[in-house]
């Protein structure tokens, strides 16, 4: 014996007292056809198809039953809840790009690979200097210092400057995000996150926001006796522990990991 399964796929009549509703299967076995209760079955190739004129079938919608008389309600239900998904997703604000703009995706674009490779690096040490800046856009081809200097300026600036909102984002301030960056034992981690970042043009910062997780979360060793005492002249009672600190005051009642911190500071 075969036993099939069905799935409403159209219903026809539904303004009659008995609909037909069409039903649809795939299903294995030599091509048949039967009558059983009123239903009439069909299959050929594999696909059954069903037919049947009867108030008490029910209809498959979504892998829910529905009576026949329910459907049509039951239909135009979902597609109202759709359609003002759809209406409140267009009323919302887009998420803002984070792309840089695009002077800067310009002269980072035209920019020596190298200079500019070495100035980043350089940036992720805390080393940058004037000179070094004006060596990252050398290639530019400026005849005076004034002039590349006003341009790495401009540069840098607004890599800075996003920079600083991602940190903000991340519950940072940007002078502490790019101190634990530089004071993070894992410096290959996080000169590749920048490279990444600004290769993409802004448009991803996934890595460099990890990074920032990971260097904020090595920062809050008990050992790091700076960070300890810059706490508790903030006015925060701090304890060490063996996965690092915990803190309380200010905006916290209760202990708090430095790791759960961090959440509280989030933009």
């Amino acid at each position: 014996m075969t036993v099939y399964r069905f799935q409403a796929h159209s219903i026809e009549g539904q303004h009659t007292e008995e609909p037909t509703i069409n039903y649809s299967s795939t299903s294995t076995g030599v091509s048949s056809h039967k009558i059983v209760d009123g239903k009439e079955t069909t299959t050929t190739s594999g696909v059954t198809r069903a037919y049947a004129r009867s108030k008490e079938a029910d209809v498959k919608i979504g892998g829910l039953s529905v009576a026949p008389h329910e459907a049509e309600d039951f239909m135009k239900q979902l597609e109202g809840e759709q359609e003002e998904a759809e209406a409140k997703a267009e009323d919302e604000d887009p998420l803002p790009s984070e792309s840089f703009n695009q002077s800067t995706n310009l002269v980072l674009n035209d920019s020596d690979r190298g200079d500019l490779s070495n100035a980043i690096n350089l940036a992720v040490k805390g080393e940058l200097t004037e000179d070094k800046m004006i060596d990252a856009v050398s290639s530019l081809g400026f005849s005076e210092r004034e002039g590349a200097l006003e341009v790495a300026n401009n540069l840098f600036g607004s890599l800075n400057k996003q920079f600083d909102e991602i940190a903000d984002q991340e519950g940072m301030s940007p002078e502490d995000a790019r101190n634990m960056l530089e004071a993070w034992s894992n410096t290959t981690e996080s000169t590749k996150a920048v490279h990444d970042w600004i290769n993409t043009g802004g448009a991803d910062s996934g890595r460099l926001r990890e990074a920032m997780r990971e260097a904020w979360n090595a920062y809050g060793k008990s050992s790091n006796t700076d960070l300890v005492e810059n706490l508790k002249s903030d006015g925060y009672e701090v304890q060490a522990t063996s996965s690092g600190i915990v803190i309380k005051g200010n905006e916290f009642s209760d202990w708090t990991t430095w790791r759960e911190a961090r959440n509280v500071f989030k933009a």
